[in-house]
């Protein structure tokens, strides 16, 4: 395919553009198998509690571990709830959701906002409790046969029927103050959709007469949502329902088998995924990878990916890294490998605080092979040029390109082309348009050919190294190519061409 030109030079040259029959060369660039590369939009993700955790020796990582750094994660998210941040209507305390994310944002990390506007069932046995949901004034102000407490052990939470107007006009204005206060500097990378579930996922804690009733409900929330964030790609759980029929998540927990996918429509329909995938900024996380994601979820995770294209995709763990260690070295490692099969962007810790820390201490190994195997990894397998170039003369950049990676590019990244002598010193550079790169998904192969001029070549005819490089346009960042040679800037020796003047 033909790509658009950046350079304004080749912009207007491009009308007169004529290319001659010439020789070539192909090279085939030299892959570092092993480099571990850190780029946008994708990464391991630490878990801070702090914001809905004050116990001093609680689950919040900046209160057990203030001074920790967590190097080789790129990204934190800040988790709260509605009733932790909205205590009196319509007066909002955000020192503490401030204070976390600006204690990790100043460490460099990325910062996802993983807040639920429902009861996160965990923190209501803490002392004092958090997580609790829908705020006490507005629970105070829905009828009793509009809500219900559900129980499970010592662990509580109350959910209400989505249609009451008033908790629907309570959650679009928190929803819209969350948006403004979380902007700008404090801007984040990814927004949960979380809460209407038992544990703080999606779904229903609410008994709904009927599935009409309960798609009806679920589809009002995800419209409030979705037009809250319009900027933002809204991370939606697709762990199946606990109060739905068990058919639905049946089968191994490990592999998709068609088996157990013949009533995937009625797993859609009974979660109102089918309706959340028409909003065009929301996308998936799935909260239970390795040990809890079964065949009609691992279908609509494929199908999101490969049919739909959307990316960010997210992996939480079902369970904590001291109760995975237990089983063994090779069973820690299988269950980061299910959750690398999920197609995600970002992977959480095997845990927060301590337990996030000993997993990164403890196994690189599976830190490395997480930051090579998430989010994309983009290789040029062949680069074909002409075996002379000459300033002003058009000529045909052939490439082919792979994503050895199992998620996807969020953009489409712009392609650098750099002539340098032996000893690095630049004789020109040039833009070479923008590559689809968002459209490439895991082992895919992509041809590409373009169409390049260098409009100055400095110094005599002779020998010079082609290097390339690719930048994201949105961030400014350079997009790191796992190759063997790199420059200080991360421009990528392709091989050695002939200058003619």
């Amino acid at each position: 395919m033909k790509l658009k030109f950046m350079a304004l030079a080749v912009v207007l040259l491009a009308p007169q553009l004529t290319l001659r029959a010439v020789e070539t060369r192909t090279f085939v660039p030299r892959e570092d198998m092993e480099a571990v590369l850190h780029n946008p939009d994708m990464g391991w993700v630490l878990y801070e509690n702090f914001a809905l955790d004050p116990r001093p020796h609680g689950a919040g990582t900046l209160n057990v571990l203030p001074q920790a750094q967590f190097e080789g994660c790129d990204y934190v998210a800040v988790m709260f709830a509605w009733s932790d941040v909205e205590k009196a209507e319509g007066q909002f305390d955000w020192s503490r959701v401030d204070q976390a994310w600006d204690h990790w944002q100043q460490r460099g990390k990325g910062i996802h906002l993983r807040m639920s506007t429902e009861p996160l069932f965990g923190w209501s046995r803490a002392n004092p409790p958090g997580g609790l949901g829908i705020p006490d004034w507005l629970l105070a102000r829905i009828p009793d046969d509009q809500k219900k407490r559900r129980e499970d052990g010592d662990l509580f939470g109350w959910h209400v029927d989505a249609r009451n107007t008033l908790y629907r006009e309570r959650l679009r204005l928190f929803l819209r103050e969350v948006n403004a206060h979380l902007s700008g500097k404090r801007a984040p990378v990814l927004v949960d959709l979380r809460g209407f579930g038992r544990y703080g996922e999606w779904h229903s804690g609410y008994p709904y007469a009927a599935l009409a009733d309960k798609r009806a409900a679920l589809q009002s929330v995800l419209d409030i949502w979705s037009a809250a964030f319009p900027q933002r790609m809204l991370a939606l759980s697709y762990s199946f329902d606990p109060d739905g029929p068990a058919e639905l998540h049946a089968g191994p927990w490990n592999k998709l088998d068609p088996v157990f996918t013949k009533n995937y429509d009625e797993y859609l329909r009974f979660s109102a995924f089918d309706l959340a995938l028409l909003k065009t900024n929301i996308t998936l996380r799935r909260d239970g990878a390795g040990g809890a994601v079964h065949s009609n979820e691992r279908q609509l995770c494929e199908q999101v990916y490969r049919q739909l294209r959307r990316a960010p995709q997210m992996s939480e763990f079902v369970t904590s890294y001291r109760h995975v260690r237990g089983g063994g070295t090779a069973f820690v490692k299988a269950v980061v490998d299910d959750a690398l099969s999920l197609h995600p962007n970002y992977v959480s810790l095997l845990d927060c605080a301590h337990g996030g820390l000993d997993f990164m201490l403890e196994r690189p190994d599976l830190i490395a092979q997480g930051l090579k195997r998430m989010g994309y990894r983009l290789v040029p397998l062949k680069v074909t040029v002409p075996q002379t170039l000459k300033s002003g003369a058009p000529f045909e950049l052939g490439m082919e390109w792979i994503n050895r990676a199992t998620g996807r590019a969020l953009r489409d990244y712009v392609l650098r082309l750099r002539l340098a002598t032996e000893k690095g010193h630049v004789l020109a550079q040039a833009e070479a348009g923008t590559l689809p790169t968002s459209q490439w998904l895991e082992g895919e192969r992509h041809a590409v050919t373009n169409t390049i001029i260098f409009p100055k070549i400095s110094g005599a005819s002779g020998k010079a190294t082609l290097l390339m490089s690719l930048h994201d346009p949105a961030t400014g960042r350079v997009i790191k190519l796992p190759l063997s040679k790199r420059s200080h800037d991360e421009f990528c020796e392709i091989g050695a061409v002939e200058i003619v003047q």
